[in-house]
C-alpha cells in the first residue's frame, strides 16, 4: 500500500500545472459551496428578522376569523388573560397589542386611505422597529395627552406635511355607527423601505384609537416576539396551544406570511442548483485531468501489466491519486471559502432601499458560518471527487498490454 502511495504522489507531481488546476477546481467549488450556503442563510435570516421584527412581531394573536377580512368588530377575546401568559412564558422576549381599521387620513392637499393602528408608544418598541425607523421628529409618548400621529415618509409626501402639521384621521365608530374625526398633529415620520407601511399606515395612540372605534378597551392583535427567532417557524411548540384560547388563534410567521415562507423554502432549492452547477462542473475537469494523466501514461501502464500487475492494483493507483488531489483540495477550498465568508461578513452587503417580495431588507446581508460547511459540504465535495475518478479508473485498469505497447511517447 506504501508503493501504491508513492507511485500515486509521483504522478500527480509529474505535471504540477495540471495538478494545481485540478486542484484549484476542486477547492472553489468548495469554497463557492460555502460562500452560497453562507449567503443564502444569512439573506434567509435577514428577510425573516426584517418581515417580523420590523414591524409584524414573530407571531400574533387575533380571534378567529379576524384575519379573513379584518373585522374590526372582531377584538382579541380574554386579552387579559393571553398578556398575562405572554409575561410569564419563557420563551417570551416582548409583546405589545394593537388595534386596527382602515380609515381616511386628510391634509389641506391631499386625502388618502390608510390602515390606522393603535398602539402603545412602551411596549411597541420592544416589538417593532417603529422607534428606530423615525426619520423626522420624534416618537410618540404615552405620558403625552396630544393627539399624536405617525406617519411613512411616502405617505408624508403625498399629504404635503411635515413634523408639525396637522392632519385630520377619520373612522368608523361601531359604537354609534358613525363617522369619527379627529385632528393630529404630525409627531414624526418612519421610514421602513417598504411601500406598504411607508404609504399605507399611520400610528396613533391606542386609548384614542379605542375611543374613535368606540371599542371601549378591546383590542384586535397581540403580537410577540421570541428569545429566539428561529421558534417563531416551530409549529410543534406548546405555546401555539396555550396562546389559542377562548376563539382565538396564534400563529407564528409561516401562517402569517406564507408567500414570505415559499420564497424561504425555495432558498434550499437554490443550493441544491448551485451545487448541481459546480458539481457537474468539477466533475467534468477532474475527469478530464485523469483521463490526460492516463493518457500520458498509457505505455507505463502497458508494461507493469505485462510483468504481472494486478488490474485491482493501476485502480487502487488512479483512486489514491483521487483521493490525494481531493484532500489537499479541501483544506484549501475550506481556507478560501472562511476567508471570503468572513471578509464579506466584515464589509456586508448593504441592500439599501430594495426589496424583494414586499419584504425590505432593513439589516446589512453579513454571510454566516455554519458546522455544515465544514462537515457535509466537503463530504459532497469528497464523494464527487472519488466518483469522479472511479471511470477513469476502471478505464486505466481494462488498457490491454499488447495495445499499449505498440505506442510510444
Amino acid at each position: 500500500m506504501n508503493l501504491i502511495f508513492k507511485l500515486a504522489l509521483r504522478n500527480i507531481a509529474r505535471n504540477k500545472r495540471r495538478t494545481a488546476l485540478t486542484v484549484l477546481l476542486i477547492s472553489m467549488t468548495l469554497a463557492l459551496l460555502i460562500f452560497s450556503d453562507g449567503y443564502m442563510k444569512a439573506m434567509s435570516d435577514v428577510m425573516i428578522r426584517s418581515a417580523t421584527r420590523l414591524y409584524p412581531g414573530d407571531a400574533q394573536i387575533h380571534q378567529v376569523g379576524y384575519r379573513a377580512e379584518y373585522d374590526a368588530e372582531l377584538p382579541v377575546n380574554s386579552p387579559d388573560a393571553l398578556l398575562e401568559k405572554l409575561q410569564s412564558h419563557p420563551l417570551v422576549q416582548s409583546y405589545t397589542v394593537r388595534t386596527m381599521d382602515f380609515g381616511m387620513v386628510s391634509s389641506t392637499a391631499n386625502n388618502l386611505s390608510v390602515q390606522v393602528v393603535g398602539i402603545r408608544a412602551e411596549s411597541e418598541a420592544q416589538v417593532s422597529k417603529l422607534k428606530q425607523s423615525i426619520v423626522a421628529g420624534r416618537y410618540l409618548s404615552d405620558d403625552d395627552a396630544e393627539t399624536q400621529i405617525l406617519i411613512g415618509t411616502r405617505l408624508a409626501e403625498e399629504l404635503e406635511a411635515k413634523p408639525g402639521d396637522r392632519l385630520v384621521v377619520s373612522l368608523n365608530n361601531y359604537e354609534t355607527q358613525e363617522i369619527e374625526q379627529r385632528l393630529f398633529r404630525v409627531t414624526g415620520i418612519f421610514k421602513m423601505n417598504s411601500k406598504f407601511f411607508d404609504e399605507g399606515l399611520v400610528f396613533i395612540q391606542l386609548p384614542l384609537a379605542q375611543q374613535m372605534l368606540g371599542l371601549g378597551s378591546a383590542i384586535h392583535e397581540i403580537a410577540f416576539n421570541f428569545q429566539q427567532e428561529t421558534l417563531s417557524g416551530d409549529k410543534s411548540l406548546a405555546i401555539w396551544r396555550e396562546l389559542s384560547i377562548a376563539n382565538n388563534l396564534a400563529e407564528g410567521w409561516k401562517t402569517l406570511m406564507p408567500e414570505l415562507a415559499s420564497m424561504i423554502g425555495m432558498f434550499d432549492y437554490s443550493m441544491f442548483i448551485v451545487g448541481g452547477i459546480l458539481f457537474v462542473v468539477a466533475i467534468l475537469g477532474v475527469v478530464n485531468a485523469m483521463f490526460m494523466s492516463i493518457y500520458e501514461r498509457t505505455y507505463e501502464f502497458g508494461v507493469i501489466l505485462a510483468i504481472g500487475t494486478r488490474r485491482l492494483t493501476i485502480f487502487k493507483l488512479i483512486m489514491t491519486e483521487g483521493l490525494m488531489l481531493c484532500l489537499v483540495s479541501l483544506v484549501i477550498g475550506a481556507v478560501i471559502g472562511t476567508v471570503a465568508v468572513l471578509w464579506v461578513a466584515h464589509m456586508g452587503i448593504d441592500y439599501g432601499d430594495m426589496d424583494f417580495s414586499g419584504v425590505a431588507l432593513a439589516e446589512v446581508l453579513r454571510p454566516e458560518l455554519r458546522w455544515q460547511q465544514f462537515t457535509e459540504l466537503p463530504f459532497a465535495v469528497f464523494l464527487m471527487t472519488m466518483l469522479a475518478s472511479v471511470y477513469p479508473a476502471i478505464h486505466a485498469a481494462r488498457i490491454v498490454p499488447a495495445k499499449a505497447l505498440h505506442r510510444s511517447l
